[in-house]
């Protein structure tokens, strides 16, 4: 133990019972404060606590009540921003992020529409990029075809020329896919005829009435009621021998009114039928005159007609086309009629009534193309 001038230190002498008598005191004052608090009930205790906080409070604090709803999902989108579509840092760049493309469902596609050619949410194809088409002059003829055939790509005027004389403009030209510098090489013609309603029926210029034999062979005569003869009088009578054309008789023997038709070969038929207001069968002569029309080589059997005021048979059906190029022409056709389209030679082949509208079938002297032109009422 230390001592200061030779002599004992009380306090450090009685050390230990000093620490041991404070310890002593700490835990008897301890001992009373929980006595006392176990003593006092919780409930009180907690509303004496509450009360003496709301005392302690001022009247107004100055400040209003603050709605902190907005704030706080501000606060979550900044700390969990929404993602609409990432891209992979694989294929990014710092110079250029990778292209996006929106699909039809709604999904955003990361990367090559090329390498995509689905959505992988739908399944919808994806479209591919759309090529650019320089069109400088805005005439709808593009620049790069202008510039092929010799035109001015920058001269609106041009699209309505006709540059090489075929009757066709160059925009026709360019939509048909066709030459605008060569003559020979343009659309067909044949897109601008158009079918007229409605068709009309065409009858034959004579009646067959009798047929006499003339050695081996036999002449038959016909009858056209609907003509004046020389005369004057009704009606213009036909003849020929089997064989030949079908030619009207005139005052000048010499002379032949030629119809179109000739006579192939003659028939002599009877057939047995019920007289009318009368019992028994009588012997009708049915004899058939075989006819050739000349423009077409289309082959028509003529009955005998029972008088001359019979009126013709039908021939065929006769359509009128309209050329609309340029001035509108007119042509009234029937099978085997020819047409001239610009110096283009077209053979009739077909008129049909096809429900309520009609079709005829054309085709080109030349090539022997067949088109058929088509109308609805």
């Amino acid at each position: 133990m230390i001592a200061r001038n030779g002599k004992d230190n009380f306090f450090a002498a009685h050390y230990d019972w000093i620490v041991l008598g404070v310890g002593a005191v700490a835990l008897a004052g301890a001992a009373a404060f929980y006595v006392m608090a176990i003593g006092d009930d919780p409930d009180e205790a907690s509303s004496r606590a509450v009360s003496e906080v709301e005392r302690a409070k001022p009247a107004e604090t100055g400040v209003e009540n603050t709605d902190m709803t907005a704030f706080a999902a501000a606060t979550r989108l900044v700390r969990s921003p929404l993602k609409i579509s990432e891209v992979p840092e694989k294929r990014e760049s710092f110079l250029a992020s990778e292209r996006r493309v929106k699909c039809k469902c709604g999904e955003v596609l990361v990367g090559d529409v090329k390498a995509m050619p689905k959505c992988p949410a739908c399944g919808t194809p994806q479209e591919a990029e759309k090529v650019v088409v320089l069109d400088a002059d805005g005439d709808g003829i593009p620049d790069e075809w202008e510039k092929k055939y010799g035109l001015n790509p920058s001269d609106p005027a041009d699209a309505s020329l006709d540059a090489d004389g075929d009757g066709f403009t160059n925009i026709e030209e360019y939509v048909a896919k066709t030459n605008p510098a060569d003559p020979k090489d343009h659309p067909d013609y044949l897109d601008s005829l158009k079918l007229q309603l409605p068709l009309k029926e065409t009858y034959m210029p004579f009646i067959f009435l009798e047929a006499r034999p003339v050695g081996k062979s036999w002449r038959c005569e016909f009858f056209n009621p609907n003509e004046k003869d020389d005369y004057g009088r009704a009606g213009r009578p036909f003849t020929a021998m089997v064989g030949e054309e079908i030619v009207a008789k005139t005052i000048d023997v010499k002379k032949k009114t030629p119809s179109g038709f000739v006579l192939k070969s003659y028939e002599k038929k009877e057939a047995k039928r019920e007289r009318k207001g009368m019992k028994g069968m009588i012997t009708v002569d049915v004899s058939e005159a075989i006819v050739e029309r000349k423009s077409d080589g289309k082959v028509m059997r003529l009955v005998k007609a029972e008088s001359k005021r019979t009126k013709p048979a039908p021939a065929d059906v006769q359509a009128t086309l309209l050329y609309e190029r340029g001035s509108v022409s007119t042509f009234e056709v029937v099978p085997g009629s020819e047409i001239d389209l610009n110096g283009s030679k077209y053979r009739i082949v077909e008129v049909n009534a096809v429900g309520k509208g009609a079709e005829v079938v054309v085709e080109n002297a030349i090539s022997g193309k067949k088109t058929t032109i088509k109308a609805l009422e």
